[in-house]
């Protein structure tokens, strides 16, 4: 929805029989959205929930509800349906066909693949600079939108692992900032509100990488860099299929239970280079 009219400058019509003005086309740049199916199945006996010290089940769907929280957001930022170890979240292995993140491509890919361009490297260490760099080359000139400096600044969220973002905190930039707010709690607690003007996620869903930005799945002590993804929340759309479905089943004939938790879910990104969403 991005790609907006030309305003045409004309001259006044002054005869009856005067030619239409040229029109000007509005372009929607239709993304597809294709619903992909994401499942958790487990099973347990009949002696599992009675021996169990705490409610067997209330633990099983409050687990179950952290997980599907954490591998939807993954599969967002984190997807890359490329099958095999150039996948840029297996870089050392060809991963399990089941892996959540095959499902689509996501924030992650339009940086380290479909557009290169997007990718930065930070030869030292994450400073304020380092946040302004990446807003600038979140400029599209083909359709005239600033996704790094939006109107609104709570559109624009940078996304950190953990360790990167605690570096953040420990910014002079950011501490002297707190201390002039007198924000004292939020300097005590560690908690990083906003980098020019932008709010930062830390999350366990952005990994530390190897130094091309992918990540070695099966040696994990290779991830050791830190990452930080710039996100417009408007260059993308979550479509919904199906919202999250609970099954229960009781299996009398070998005294088990199995509960199913489904879910349909796509993701559309905007890419100015045209590459598949």
């Amino acid at each position: 929805e991005v790609d907006f009219p030309e305003m045409l400058f004309v001259s006044e019509s002054t005869a009856n029989n005067s030619s239409n003005y040229n029109t000007s086309k509005t372009g929607s740049n239709r993304v597809d959205v294709s619903a992909k199916k994401f499942l958790i199945h487990q099973m347990w006996s009949g002696e599992m929930e009675e021996d169990s010290i705490i409610p067997f089940v209330p633990f099983l769907r409050a687990q179950a509800a952290k997980s599907l929280a954490y591998y939807s957001d993954s599969a967002i930022l984190n997807g890359d349906t490329t099958n095999s170890s150039s996948n840029i979240n297996s870089a050392d292995t060809d991963p399990a066909d089941t892996k959540h993140y095959l499902a689509f491509d996501g924030l992650r890919h339009a940086a380290l693949v479909d557009n290169t361009g997007n990718d930065l490297d930070v030869d030292s260490v994450v400073s304020i600079d380092t946040f302004r760099a990446l807003r600038a080359l979140m400029r599209d000139n083909t359709y005239k939108v600033d996704w790094g400096h939006p109107v609104n600044r709570n559109d624009l969220v940078f996304i950190a692992d953990p360790d990167l973002a605690d570096r953040i905190d420990l910014l002079d930039d950011v501490v002297n900032a707190k201390l002039m707010a007198g924000n004292s709690a939020d300097l005590l607690n560690g908690q990083t509100a906003n980098i020019l003007g932008h709010p930062v996620i830390r999350t366990m869903v952005q990994s530390k990488t190897v130094a091309d930005g992918d990540i070695d799945e099966d040696t994990a002590s290779n991830n050791v860099y830190g990452q930080l993804t710039a996100v417009n929340v408007n260059g993308g759309v979550i479509g919904w299929r199906r919202r999250v479905k609970l099954e229960t089943e009781r299996l009398p004939a070998t005294d088990q239970s199995r509960i199913v938790y489904s879910l349909r879910m796509g993701f559309g990104r905007f890419t100015p280079t045209g590459a598949a969403s």
